[in-house]
């Protein structure tokens, strides 16, 4: 017994001996050390587009002490803007910035002699554009703001020294696209809303405030082009 013993002792000690042996043993691939290595696909392709457009308006203004003000319609309201969609952190695949340059009119129409007038603008948006696709359509979802110029009234005199003629404001609002790539053609409808009186606020007196805010309901429709 005690020589099987000391037998199968002796043949564990030389196979323990053989494995150690850098013939024998070879090298396992470590599967984990490339993963911080590897190159994941993109779950999103980013959309760069350019675009022309063109729009009616609905155009007004509120005022204090108030003006008897109606709406006017106003067309010719043509911009260029470019688009670009992409995913945040690879996940949030409905998010896109928009950036573009106006021009238009806006105004009013009072029956108060001097008040009422169109006026020849020029404005740079900047939207965040939220889409949701389906088919060969998308949901567009607009908000943002816009920063502009009033270059030309067609009041009789012209601008004068109470006339404000830098705006700025908000814009809000809903549109539908059809992609039939590389193209895209919206059907967009936003609501204007200007932080900056038509008017100073003396105009009329230094007692008595009055405050004139423009605001528009704009329909439009543009085109579209991919980049890459």
């Amino acid at each position: 017994m005690k020589k099987l013993l000391l037998s199968l002792l002796t043949v564990l000690i030389g196979l323990s001996a053989y494995a150690q042996n850098e013939n024998f043993i070879f090298e396992m691939p470590d599967d984990f050390a490339q993963l911080d290595t590897i190159v994941h696909p993109a779950k999103f392709k980013s959309i760069h587009m350019i675009g022309v457009s063109y729009g009616v308006n609905l155009s007004g203004v509120t005022s204090s002490p108030g003006l008897s003000q109606e709406r006017i319609l106003t067309y010719n309201n043509i911009g260029v803007h470019y688009t670009y969609y992409h995913a945040l952190w690879d996940q949030l695949f409905n998010f896109g910035l928009q950036v573009g340059a106006k021009h238009g009119y806006e105004g009013y129409t009072s029956p108060i002699e001097g008040y009422g007038e169109t006026c020849e603008v020029i404005e740079v948006p900047l939207l965040a554009q939220f889409k949701i696709d389906f088919s060969i359509f998308r949901l567009l979802i607009n908000i943002g703001t816009y920063g502009g110029y009033r270059l030309s009234t067609d009041r009789e005199g012209g601008f004068d020294k109470y006339d404000q003629r830098y705006d700025y404001g908000v814009i809000g609002g809903l549109g539908l696209a059809v992609v039939f790539k590389p193209f895209e053609l919206h059907i967009e409808g936003n609501y204007k809303h200007a932080f900056a009186s038509m008017y100073h606020t003396n105009k009329y007196s230094d007692i008595y405030w009055m405050f004139t805010y423009p605001q528009n309901i704009m329909m439009s429709a543009s085109l579209h082009f991919h980049l890459w």
